[in-house]
């Protein structure tokens, strides 16, 4: 299995690539020849289990000509790594390459000696001075040949209405060279911080792309994306809130709903209820004229016969 090893500095020229050296996705006219272990050209590259020449095959990139070898995407199939030199004369070389993919990242930060303060997502006042904060490590470490960093991107910043802007507030972001592993645009001998008095207000962008090589610009994905808000409506804390602002939920058909704010309106205590008057019960109700003579007739026809009866 093989160690980790320092990145190092090509020799010669951005082409000339070297045992150990790291060479990225999308590099063109590559001379891979270091990589021979006598008068045999290479043939393939091949990436083992465990990087361990003699355990299986992951992977391996035919090479047509080791002096002018590119590194397509297709033929890598996303399994980066290392890869050894290899020809059918001489078998594994034993020299070895690391294949990388290009990559780049970008934050917008407060202005120097705040870069530890990122600014994505938040809402900050037109005069609030800020920089970029550019992040490629494997590019800056292994694409350079001595002192040369030949890698670069361009800085765009999108405003709200839309414009894409790589000359921004007099500062030029293009053609950034990629010769450290993370930067600031107001590190000396970079473009320098801004605000943003006197433009529009709303919602900006920004975004790191790649010039060069013109194939990273081509093919290599560019960095993420970031957002920030100048100028608009100051945020409300949750305690701001709750005392002076109405809360108004969403809407749900017809029917509204409205959470009051924490301060009560004065109304008066509701009355006590009556209390029920006394129940008393009704008379019974007298009985009409009409109605005692059926009961008085009887009485006097059962009488009559009584007396009848006795007379005999």
């Amino acid at each position: 299995m093989i160690l980790a090893v320092p990145a190092t500095a090509r020799t010669g020229s951005i082409r000339a690539i070297d045992i150990a050296d790291t060479i990225f996705l999308y590099e063109e006219n590559l001379d891979i020849s270091g990589l021979r272990s006598g008068a045999n050209p290479v043939t393939a590259l091949r990436r083992y289990v465990d990087d361990t020449p003699g355990k299986a095959v992951l992977q391996e990139i035919p090479v047509q000509d080791d002096t002018s070898f590119t590194v397509y995407e297709s033929s890598v199939a996303g399994v980066l790594g290392i890869y050894y030199a290899y020809n059918p004369t001489d078998g594994n070389t034993g020299r070895y390459v690391r294949i990388d993919e290009p990559r780049v990242e970008i934050d917008a930060v407060l202005a120097d000696p705040y870069h530890t303060d990122s600014i994505e997502g938040l809402n900050i006042p037109d005069t609030t001075r800020v920089a970029f904060k550019v992040i490629a490590p494997r590019v800056a470490a292994s694409y350079r040949y001595g002192t040369v960093y030949p890698a670069t991107v361009d800085i765009v910043v999108t405003t709200p209405g839309g414009a894409e802007l790589n000359i921004f507030q007099g500062r030029d972001f293009r053609g950034l060279n990629i010769s450290s592993t993370e930067f600031y645009t107001d590190d000396p001998g970079r473009p320098g911080a801004f605000t943003f008095e006197g433009l529009e207000k709303g919602m900006y962008r920004v975004q790191a792309k790649w010039r060069t090589p013109t194939t990273f610009d081509s093919q290599a994905p560019d960095s993420n994306i970031l957002s920030w808000n100048i100028g608009g409506p100051t945020p409300v804390t949750a305690t701001t809130t709750a005392a002076t602002t109405p809360l108004t939920p969403s809407v749900t058909g017809t029917t509204t709903h409205t959470v009051a704010t924490t301060t009560e309106a004065t109304t008066a205590p509701p009355t006590a209820p009556p209390t029920p008057a006394a129940t008393t019960a009704a008379p019974s109700p007298t009985p009409a004229p009409g109605e005692l003579v059926v009961p008085l007739a009887a009485a006097g026809i059962l009488l009559l016969t009584m007396g009848r009866w006795r007379g005999r």
